[in-house]
């Protein structure tokens, strides 16, 4: 079959015209203008864009991201019997794990034995024997599933923010890589991605609010080292990606004030810390009790203080509203402040119970009319818990937490029966939509914090393809005029089946969608000079038989047959190399590897097949007495 010079050629021209057709799209999208983008609609774009090549970080710009979960957070999170002992002993296999650059599970396991831990006590409700190596191997069982759980959160809410092509991938044991090529708003992504959406609906204990205020005063006050804690710069404020939210919930929550008269001194007199060091750092702000933005971060460090945490009634914590607030005292001056809540710490509904978030306009005739809100519905057990919730705790409040995090805490003045819930008070529909988001993808297992972040502008992606365009072009040249000038007419030839080569790389590329970076450019450059290196192993060894004296079609034989093993060893090697690099490499390894790849096997047909065809044309015709090379 392959013998029938009419069946090659088929072939030969049925692959130019299927890659003809792969590459259509591509170079629609890529020329034309803005105005003519809009011109054909956003169906139509979506559908180029499905079959063209896409361009990677390095050559349209955007965020590169290193996640890492936080490992002692998930371990803690999964014991059903949380001890104090527990927690010092995750603490302490924590920093051994920094200090010494090991393992966390190892250290983990270290540290439960040395003090004596029978871990199986604080972790019953995993399939475990009762020793401390079991376990910890089903530990490590529950972190794979929930970096795998993660990756599919991630890669949910990365594809409600419409960014095409994402990469997302497992690094090593507890880390992740997120690429995100062509993103503008790096801020917004940012906190899409690392955002946990852990969501409770909790009471607001203001009853217990002066019990709590009185033992953190009482121990501050018989522990005066308690406060020499290293503090962050007063001047500096933490980044809160959420808007404040103070609104209602189907008109059936009305805010309230905590205290009837607020106050707004500009500094608290030192007079008043010597009897109340933590206490008196709070004031009356408008909803409740806050925090002087320029004493934020001596609060903040009290209540981070382990020894502190341990002084707070068992049942209730400490949490910050969503972001710094301004307010005007009575002499007409602003002020900045964060509210402080104390609420219950075992919440009531918790994000799993949530069903169908959606970021809409309020409605008219609303308090949240005009405003950006989120409505939620609940699961039938969320339902009936909202239910018996609402209705027990009349004229209370609830606090709604994103993330450790109060929104807002509306004061419940009825039964809400139905499950519907409504959170207000975003900035802009950017906030709505991106809560909405990450409420819908899911609650991520355990924290995650960014190690490492790289940011790519679009100018230097452009550099970039301006550069590695002229290399190609230039490359191209150099290799063309060489073989011609050496090999005349059969480097003609050579020249050829490498432009082939070209155009069935690039359509292979873009039948793959794949995504090509800026080392793809580089294996494209490197594939021109394995095609010709193909050529030349052939032409050189149809020299060799001409000087034995065989004549032309025999030489021609007997070079493609002898250089066929040669090449097919030296592609094959490069091409293992190629694979393993694919398998293990991320981001612009990987678009080299795949680049490569498909270069070598697309050179193999287009030095072997189609340069065979071409000779065998010409010698069938009549017997060739010499030959141009």
């Amino acid at each position: 079959m392959f013998k029938d010079i009419r069946f090659r050629w088929a072939l030969i021209a049925s692959l130019l015209v299927a890659s003809a057709y792969l590459i259509w799209p591509t170079y629609k999208v890529y020329s034309l203008s803005e105005s003519e983008k809009s011109e054909l609609g956003v169906t139509v774009m979506k559908e180029l864009k499905d079959g063209a090549i896409n361009l990677g970080l390095d050559l349209q710009g955007g965020m590169y991201v290193l996640l890492e979960t936080d490992i002692p957070k998930l371990v803690e999170k999964i014991a059903n019997k949380k001890t104090e002992e527990l927690r010092n002993a995750i603490q302490e296999a924590n920093n051994r794990s920094i200090n010494n650059q090991t393992d966390f599970f190892v250290e983990f396991l270290f540290v439960a034995n040395e003090m004596e831990l029978r871990l199986f006590r604080n972790y019953n409700n995993l399939a475990t024997t009762r020793d401390n190596e079991s376990v910890v191997r089903e530990l490590k069982i529950q972190r794979d599933n929930a970096i795998a759980s993660a990756l599919e959160i991630i890669r949910n809410r990365i594809d409600e923010f419409g960014v095409s092509e994402p990469t997302i991938q497992k690094y090593g044991a507890n880390r992740i890589i997120v690429e995100l090529a062509g993103v503008q708003d790096s801020d917004r992504a940012r906190n899409l991605i690392q955002r946990t959406a852990s969501l409770e609906f909790t009471l607001v204990l203001n009853e217990q609010w002066e019990q709590a205020l009185n033992k953190i005063d009482t121990y501050l006050l018989s522990d005066s080292s308690a406060l020499n804690i290293d503090f962050d710069s007063p001047n500096e404020k933490e980044k809160i990606a959420e808007a404040d939210t103070s609104g209602s919930a189907e008109d059936i929550f009305i805010e309230e004030n905590i205290l009837s008269e607020p106050t707004f001194d500009m500094s608290t007199p030192s007079e008043i810390l010597k009897e109340k060091p933590f206490s008196g750092y709070l004031r009356g702000v408008p909803r409740g009790v806050g925090v002087l933005a320029k004493e934020f971060h001596i609060v903040k460090g009290i209540l981070d203080n382990p020894e502190v945490r341990r002084k707070v009634p068992r049942g209730g914590k400490f949490l910050w509203g969503n972001q710094f607030e301004t307010a005007q005292d009575e002499t007409g001056n602003f002020i900045e402040f964060r509210q402080l809540y104390y609420v219950s710490s075992d919440p009531e509904i918790s994000g799993g119970m949530v069903r169908e978030p959606r970021a809409t306009m309020g409605g008219a005739g609303t308090d949240a009319s005009g405003q950006w809100v989120v409505n939620l519905s609940m699961s039938p057990e969320g339902t009936k818990r909202w239910s018996r919730f609402t209705g027990a705790n009349i004229n209370r409040q609830v606090a709604i937490v994103l993330d450790d995090k109060v929104f807002m805490a509306p004061v419940i003045r009825d039964k809400i029966p139905t499950g519907q819930t409504q959170v207000t008070g975003f900035a802009d529909v950017n906030e709505a939509k991106d809560i909405a988001n990450v409420l819908r993808a899911g609650e991520l297992p355990a924290p995650v914090e960014i190690i490492e972040e790289r940011t790519v502008g679009p100018s230097l992606g452009s550099d970039s393809i301006k550069s590695g365009r002229k290399a190609m072009f230039f490359g191209l040249i150099a290799v063309m005029i060489f073989m011609i000038i050496y090999y005349r007419g059969a480097g003609l030839l050579a020249t050829l089946a490498l432009m082939l080569n070209l155009i069935m790389v690039i359509a292979v590329l873009a039948g793959l969608n794949a995504t090509l970076t800026l080392p793809g450019i580089a294996g494209l450059i490197l594939t021109i000079g394995m095609a010709v290196d193909a050529n030349v192993i052939i032409f050189e060894r149809i020299r060799e038989e001409l000087d034995l004296g065989k004549t032309v079609r025999a030489a021609i034989e007997s070079g493609y047959e002898r250089a066929f093993i040669t090449i097919l060893d030296a592609n094959v090697t490069t091409l293992i190399a190629a694979f393993v690099l694919a398998w293990v490499g991320s981001g612009p390894i990987k678009g080299f590897a795949v680049t490569l790849s498909t270069g070598i096997i697309c050179s193999m047909f287009t030095a072997i097949f189609v340069t065979r065809t071409v000779f065998m044309f010409f010698s069938d015709r009549k017997p060739l007495k010499s030959l141009s090379i």
